[in-house]
Order: C-alpha cells, then sequence, then structure tokens
C-alpha cells in the first residue's frame, strides 16, 4: 500500500514539475509578446522622426530624397530610422527603392495619426473638454474625436457678449441645409428655422427632446405663422425622450457643437465650429446615431 501511495506521488510529482517546465514556457512567451508589442510601440509612436516617417508614408510610397526634404532630415538620419522600421515590417522598398508601409504599417499608421489628432484636439481646446459633460457623444464618435482637430472654439468674452449665440445664427443663416440637434427651445431658432424652410425653401432636418417638442407645439397653438411651416415637404421634425446632453447644428459647410457643463446646465457661451470634411463627416455620424433614438412627429 506504501509503494502504491509511493509511485502515485511521485507520478504527482512529475506532473508538477512538467506543469512547472510547462508554465515557464507560457511565461518566456507571454514576456516575448510583451516585449514585442512594446518594441513596436516604441518605434512607432516614441519617436517623433519614426511617426513622422510612418505618416508621411500614409499619403502614399516616397523616395529617400522626399522622406529626408518633407522631415527635415539628413539622409543618413532618414535611412537609419526606416531600417528600424522595416526590421519591425512596418516599411518596406519597392522595385524602384522607394519606401512604402507595409500592410501592418498602414494599420498602424492610421491608428497612429488617429492618436496624434486626438491629442491634439484634446490639448488644443483642454479647457472645454475637462469642464464639459461627454456623456452626449456616444463611445464609437468619441474613439473619433480626432476628426475636430481643425476645429476652433468660440467663446463670449467681456467685450463680446453672445459672440457664440450670433455665431450660432449665422451659420444657420447661411446655410444651405441644415441638421440640428437642439436640447433647448428659443422662439429666435425657430424663428430662423421657419425662414430657412419657407422662404429658402433648403432642407432642414431637426432632433429635440420631448420637453422641447411640447414647447413647439405651444408655439404652434398660438402662433398663426408658425402653423404652415411644420407641413412643409422640406422640414423633418424628430423627438427623443433621451435626455441630450449635446447640441449640434451642421449645415452643407459648417459643423458646430455646444456641450453641457458638469453642473447640468448648457453652456451658451462656448462652441467648437470647424469647416473641416472630417468634422463634417463626424456631425452626421452623430446625427444619424440620435435620429435612430428619434422617431418622427407630425404636428
Amino acid at each position: 500500500m506504501a509503494a502504491w501511495g509511493g509511485g502515485l506521488i511521485a507520478e504527482r510529482e512529475k506532473e508538477i514539475m512538467m506543469g512547472s517546465e510547462e508554465g515557464k514556457g507560457i511565461g518566456i512567451k507571454r514576456k516575448s509578446k510583451r516585449s514585442a508589442i512594446e518594441n513596436t510601440l516604441r518605434l512607432a509612436a516614441c519617436s517623433d522622426l519614426r511617426r513622422g516617417i510612418l505618416i508621411s508614408l500614409s499619403e502614399g510610397k516616397k523616395a529617400l530624397s522626399e522622406l529626408r526634404d518633407a522631415l527635415s532630415v539628413s539622409s543618413t538620419t532618414a535611412i537609419h530610422a526606416l531600417r528600424e522600421l522595416g526590421r519591425e515590417n512596418l516599411v518596406s522598398q519597392d522595385n524602384d527603392r522607394d519606401y512604402m508601409l507595409t500592410k501592418i504599417g498602414e494599420v498602424i499608421a492610421l491608428k497612429l495619426t488617429d492618436f496624434v489628432d486626438a491629442i491634439e484636439v484634446l490639448k488644443k481646446h483642454e479647457d472645454f473638454w475637462l469642464e464639459h459633460d461627454l456623456s452626449g457623444i456616444p463611445p464609437h464618435l468619441i474613439e473619433k474625436i480626432g476628426a475636430l482637430n481643425n476645429s476652433i472654439l468660440i467663446a463670449d468674452m467681456p467685450t463680446e457678449f453672445f459672440k457664440s449665440h450670433t455665431t450660432f445664427l449665422q451659420i444657420l443663416e447661411a446655410a444651405n441645409e441644415v441638421r440640428g440637434i437642439y436640447p433647448f427651445f428659443h422662439l429666435e431658432y425657430l424663428k430662423v428655422i421657419e425662414e430657412l424652410v419657407k422662404r429658402k425653401r433648403i432642407d432642414v432636418e431637426l432632433i429635440v427632446t420631448n420637453e422641447v417638442l411640447d414647447n413647439i407645439v405651444g408655439v404652434v397653438e398660438t402662433e398663426e405663422a408658425f402653423k404652415n411651416f411644420f407641413h412643409e415637404p422640406n422640414f423633418a421634425l424628430f423627438a427623443t425622450d433621451k435626455d441630450l446632453k449635446i447640441a449640434l447644428s451642421l449645415t452643407d459647410s459648417v459643423f458646430y457643437l455646444g456641450l453641457f457643463d458638469d453642473n447640468g446646465a448648457y453652456d451658451y457661451n462656448r462652441a467648437l465650429i470647424s469647416d473641416a470634411k472630417k468634422a463634417l463627416s463626424w456631425g452626421r455620424e452623430l446625427h444619424a446615431h440620435y435620429r435612430q433614438l428619434s422617431e418622427a412627429v407630425v404636428l
């Protein structure tokens, strides 16, 4: 019995030892994988030159002289960086000796560009992002926040009260189409919308909260001038029971974004605007997101 027990223990010890050796192997593999990730991250992100090469090549293949001139470095310096990127299979050369991104390099360059753009817009308007509620921006658009890197901040100054309000109205009045998300109600805004729909005959599509919708219905019932324009074929109204924490005015050429303060009040004094294609595209995605959460309204 003792011999049987001793044999069982011996087998178990052997299994433990083998498991320990396998565990060491797994540990080595994990460490090796982690080292590879850290090395690629270091090469791609921790050097202005290498990062610049990747982003430059994302525009298309380039000769050494083009890269050297674009990045303002010597040929020797550029070649050294290119060789490092080549060893990580991020950059290669074609038959003409021009440099180009590998398939892996293309993906990393794309994510790197997104990351740099995101940092740029977040640091450029640091106080704006820190002091506002971002919960109204869906996660998939937070990931694309770099699309707003060419935006500018409109902020009211002591000598320029209502600057953001005036800019908002100017954007609407100059529009050829309007898509809006409005968590607030102002009769002045409604008058501008009515002007766009009835007299300028441009397409307008608005998303409002149920509370704002109630205010609009109240105006329609008391103001004869507003009764007809809600039935115009170029006007569409949607309402949502969601607590909208964002304001958007999107025209054919301008993007305007307003947010709520952390204390829950809409900030009428500051907004981001942009005429960049990336920002307009971002705005269209934002509007489409909330349209899916809304229902069409017929007054």
